[in-house]
């Protein structure tokens, strides 16, 4: 509720009081009622949000099917990001890509839609479609820093131009030294490099800011690698099983496990040279879906919410953008709401 409103049910209700307190009452009572109302959006994201802290992923998306046409966009994405650390990063790239289709949407939102569906297609290993996304946000100036060590990752990843990711990379250590990941990746530019000091020197940096941090320990372990210290790599690599794993660790743990006969074998001897081994576990891309408007897919989708809605239930919110339609266009299904919507220039395709 906005402060004009606020202001004009208070003007209202001293109005009603002033004809009858029986007038006063009612008046006060159907404002309490439109308040709870109001912030119904708010205590379903709050359900969300706890069911999802608690680890109770199935009661989260069930509250997020029961309530999704109350919520706001920002409410849905977060729910997103809900969806990429659940496992499920396609269908949040799919509730994002329909945001960043519409018209009206802001630059502000735009960008948060694109930095969630950057993360999600991150997660699939579509990594030039990651990489593109991140360049729009960049480019549209709503980085964070969160964003910037995302990107810096997806570079590294790609090993497109070593040059290139060095100096974004180090943009992105004037923009916050202190972050984790920002830290990690700017060790890993060095270590590409062959500047092992400044590599050792950050990371051992980050390694104490951040002791349960897989990647920092696996990257301190191929810094000594290379600097031929073994026996520093092999106590760093024990290190790891004692580390806090999440959905969001980029090493694996074969890829550890690899690691570590590496470093037997040359302290060993029986291997002299190290082998090549990889900064970050790069899994196999996943396809992309058909296209979502593909008008033969028979499936529903997240757009099902609002036909499936009675009349009384539609909220104002993005789908808007249906209400506005004229009643001879009204569509019969998704596909043919979004041909009507694209009729009418609300929707555009991305460039």
């Amino acid at each position: 509720m906005n402060f004009f409103t606020a202001i004009l049910l208070i003007v209202i209700i001293a109005l009603a009081f002033r004809k009858s307190i029986v007038w006063g009452v009612l008046a006060l009572v159907l404002a309490c009622a439109y308040a709870v109302y109001l912030m119904l959006p708010r205590l379903y994201a709050m359900q969300l949000q706890k069911a999802f802290r608690d680890g109770d992923y199935e009661k989260t998306k069930a509250i997020y099917e029961k309530h999704s046409k109350r919520l706001n966009f920002q409410q849905k994405a977060s729910y997103a990001y809900m969806l990429i650390q659940m496992g499920e990063p396609a269908e949040a790239a799919e509730l994002m890509s329909f945001f960043i289709r519409m018209q009206g949407l802001d630059a502000k939102n735009r960008a948060i839609a694109k930095r969630q569906r950057c993360l999600a297609y991150y997660r699939l290993a579509r990594y030039e479609e990651a990489l593109k996304d991140a360049r729009d946000v960049y480019e549209d100036g709503y980085m964070t820093k969160n964003m910037y060590g995302l990107m810096g990752m997806i570079m590294l990843v790609l090993d497109n131009d070593l040059a290139e990711t060095t100096k974004f990379c180090e943009e992105a250590y004037e923009y916050d030294e202190d972050d984790r990941d920002i830290q990690d990746n700017m060790s890993i530019c060095y270590y590409l490099q062959g500047d092992l000091d400044m590599a050792a020197e950050i990371n051992s940096y980050v390694r104490e800011e951040n002791p349960e941090f897989v990647e920092g320990y696996y990257h301190g372990a191929q810094i000594f690698i290379k600097q031929k210290k073994y026996k520093e790599a092999k106590e760093l690599l024990e290190k790891i099983p004692s580390c806090n794993r999440t959905p969001n660790t980029t090493v694996s743990e074969e890829a550890v496990m690899i690691l570590e006969d590496e470093v037997k074998n040359l302290i060993s001897g029986k291997v002299s040279v190290p082998a090549e081994t990889p900064v970050f576990t790069v899994p196999e891309p996943v396809a992309p879906a058909a296209d979502f408007y593909d008008e033969d897919d028979e499936e529903g989708s997240i757009y099902d919410e609002y036909n499936a809605a009675e009349n009384g239930e539609k909220s104002e919110s993005i789908y808007d953008e249906y209400n506005a339609l004229e009643d001879d266009e009204k569509p019969e299904s998704i596909y043919d709401e979004y041909n009507a919507l694209k009729r009418q220039g609300k929707i555009k395709d991305e460039d």
